[in-house]
C-alpha cells in the first residue's frame, strides 16, 4: 500500500471524490491533482480513468505517470489526460476495458540493447 493509502480509500459516502487522499494515494502533491482535475466532476472522471489503468501499473504514482505520459495510437497520439479534458472519457474508458491500452506493463522495461558494452559479469558468477 504505496503511500499508506489506497485509492479505493479516495471515494467518500457521498460519492465524491476526495482529492487529498487521492493525491497522497498516487503520491503527487494535491496542486497537481488540481491542475489535473480542478473540480468535483472532472476529478471523478479522473478517478474512473486511473481506478480501470491501475491494476496494470505497477504502482500508483507509475498510473499517475501512464495517464500524463502515454500517448495513445488509437487517439491521435493523445494522452490519457488529454482526451479526459476533451471530454472523450466514455471513449477512453470503452477502450481500456476492451483490454487494448496497456499490452505490457508501465513504465516500459529499460531497452537491454542499450546497456554498456564494458559491462562484465560478476568475479563470482
Amino acid at each position: 500500500m504505496e503511500h499508506g493509502l489506497l485509492l479505493d480509500h479516495c471515494t467518500e459516502p457521498d460519492g465524491s471524490i476526495n482529492a487529498k487522499i487521492m493525491a497522497r494515494a498516487l503520491g503527487i502533491d494535491i496542486s497537481e491533482l488540481r491542475q489535473a482535475a480542478p473540480d468535483q466532476a472532472r476529478l471523478r472522471e479522473t478517478y474512473s480513468i486511473i481506478s480501470i489503468v491501475r491494476p496494470w501499473a505497477r504502482s500508483a504514482s507509475d498510473t499517475w505517470s501512464w495517464y500524463h505520459g502515454k500517448r495513445l495510437a488509437r487517439f491521435e497520439g493523445l494522452t490519457p489526460v488529454a482526451m479526459v479534458r476533451a471530454g472523450r472519457v466514455e471513449e477512453l474508458k470503452d477502450f481500456l476495458q476492451a483490454g487494448e491500452a496497456l499490452v505490457t506493463s508501465w513504465p516500459p522495461a529499460p531497452d537491454m540493447l542499450a546497456m554498456p558494452c564494458d559491462v562484465r559479469p560478476a568475479a563470482n558468477s
